[in-house]
C-alpha cells in the first residue's frame, strides 16, 4: 500500500500534486497515422493539461526503436478525448517506438510564437516566465505543442539565454537556425520543488559514439527510472554554446542512462541538456512514513535537518547528481555547514533505517 511521505520544510512540499511520469509505447491500438494516442486518467478528457514528451528508445520490455522524426504533442478533442504524441514531419508513428511522458500542469506554461514572444531574429521566441527570467541557472525542458493555433512545427529546438545588453532572458531558437513558424506552440515546464534536476554536459570522458552517458544517483542502475530533456546552448562565451540540429532520445546501456542522436551521429563535445527526472521518494514510498523538517530553506550557510526517528545518513548532491557533501552522524537532528557551496538546487537524500527522503534545498 502507497503513502503519503510527509515533509516539511520551510515551505510545504505539495505532494498532493504529485509528479506524473509515465512511459508510453506506441501499437497498433492506439497509432491513428502519425499520431500515438495516450491512454491515462489524468490526461483522458483532459484538455488543459500540460505535457513533455521525449523519445525512449528502451524501456524495459521494448524492442529498440529509432524515430528520426521531431516529435511533438496534441490533443485530440470530439469522439476521442484524449493528448498524443506525433511526428512533427507527418510521418506515420512507428510502432513500437516509446516516449517519456511528464504530466507537468501547473509546473509548465503555454507558449505562443506571437505577440511579445517574437525576438527581432525570427529563428528565436522568447520565453517569459517567472522562474526563468533573469536566473541562467534554472532548469527547463519543453515540447512542441499542436493545438493553440494548429500549426506544423518540423524542427529541432533548444533554450538559449540572452545575457546581451540586460535582456537576461530565456529564449527557444530553432536549431537549423531557420524561421519559426507563426503562432508555433511549445510547452515550457520549469524545475519545481516535486521533481529532480539536473543540467548535463557532454565531454570527452562521457562520450561514446552518438550519446553522452549520465550520472546521476536516481538514473544509475535503474532501467525503469523516467526522465525528460531538452538541449540548452547556455549563456553566450560558455563551452556549452554547441548547435544541436539533432532529432534526440534517451536510452539505458545496461548500467547508465543516456542521451543520443536519432541518426547516429556524433555526439559534440559541450553540448548541454537540462533534466527533469521523476523521484519516487518525493512522491511516495512503501509501507514507511516519517517526518523530516529541513530549515532555513534557502539556506545561506548552516542548515538544519531533523526527523522523527534516526536519521542515519545524508547525502547533498549538486544538479549534476554529484556527491558534494556527506553527513554519517546518527542523531534525530542533525546540522551541516554549507557555506563552501555555491548559490544553486541541491538534493540531500536522508536516510532513516532503510528508508530515505530527497529533498530539495536552495542555497543562496
Amino acid at each position: 500500500m502507497k503513502k503519503i511521505i510527509l515533509l516539511f520544510a520551510l515551505f510545504w512540499f505539495g505532494l498532493s500534486q504529485a509528479q506524473n511520469f509515465i512511459t508510453h509505447t506506441a501499437d497498433a491500438g492506439n497509432i491513428s497515422f502519425s499520431a500515438s494516442f495516450i491512454d491515462h486518467p489524468e490526461l483522458n478528457n483532459n484538455p488543459s493539461a500540460r505535457i513533455i514528451a521525449v523519445h525512449n528508445w528502451n524501456p524495459p520490455g521494448s524492442v529498440g526503436v529509432y524515430n528520426q522524426s521531431p516529435t511533438g504533442v496534441y490533443y485530440e478533442a470530439g469522439s476521442i478525448n484524449r493528448w498524443a504524441v506525433f511526428n512533427e514531419d507527418g510521418s506515420n508513428m512507428l510502432e513500437d517506438t516509446s516516449y517519456n511522458i511528464y504530466i507537468a500542469n501547473d509546473a509548465a506554461i503555454t507558449h505562443l510564437h506571437s505577440g511579445d514572444a517574437i525576438h527581432p531574429d525570427p529563428v528565436y521566441s522568447i520565453v517569459n516566465h517567472p522562474v526563468l527570467n533573469g536566473n541562467p541557472s534554472a532548469i527547463a525542458v519543453m515540447s512542441t505543442y499542436w493545438n493553440p493555433s494548429g500549426v506544423w512545427n518540423n524542427a529541432n529546438y533548444g533554450f538559449w539565454y540572452d545575457d546581451v545588453g540586460g535582456a537576461d532572458e530565456w529564449i527557444i531558437y530553432n536549431e537549423g537556425l531557420n524561421t519559426i513558424p507563426a503562432d508555433a506552440g511549445f510547452f515550457v515546464a520549469t524545475e519545481n520543488p516535486n521533481v529532480a534536476s539536473m543540467r548535463h554536459q557532454a565531454t570527452g570522458s562521457n562520450i561514446s559514439n552518438n550519446w553522452t552517458t549520465i550520472d546521476h544517483p536516481l538514473l544509475n542502475g535503474d532501467p525503469n527510472a523516467i526522465f525528460v530533456f531538452s538541449h540548452n546552448w547556455g549563456v553566450s562565451g560558455q563551452s556549452s554554446n554547441v548547435v544541436l540540429d539533432k532529432t534526440l532520445g534517451a536510452w539505458y546501456d545496461g548500467s547508465n542512462w543516456a542521451i543520443y542522436t536519432e541518426d547516429i551521429s556524433a555526439m559534440p563535445e559541450n553540448a548541454t541538456f537540462d533534466l527533469l527526472i521523476y523521484d519516487p521518494n518525493l512522491s511516495t514510498v512503501d509501507e514507511t512514513l516519517f517526518a523530516v523538517s529541513v530549515y532555513p530553506n534557502p539556506v545561506i550557510e548552516w542548515v538544519y535537518i531533523e526527523a522523527s526517528e534516526i536519521i542515519t545518513n545524508i547525502s547533498i548532491y549538486n544538479n549534476l547528481g554529484q556527491l558534494v557533501v556527506e553527513n554519517t552522524e546518527e542523531e534525530t537532528k542533525l546540522s551541516m555547514d554549507l557555506s563552501f557551496l555555491t548559490s544553486g538546487v541541491y538534493y540531500a537524500k536522508i536516510e532513516v533505517g532503510s528508508t530515505n527522503q530527497t529533498v530539495k534545498i536552495v542555497k543562496k
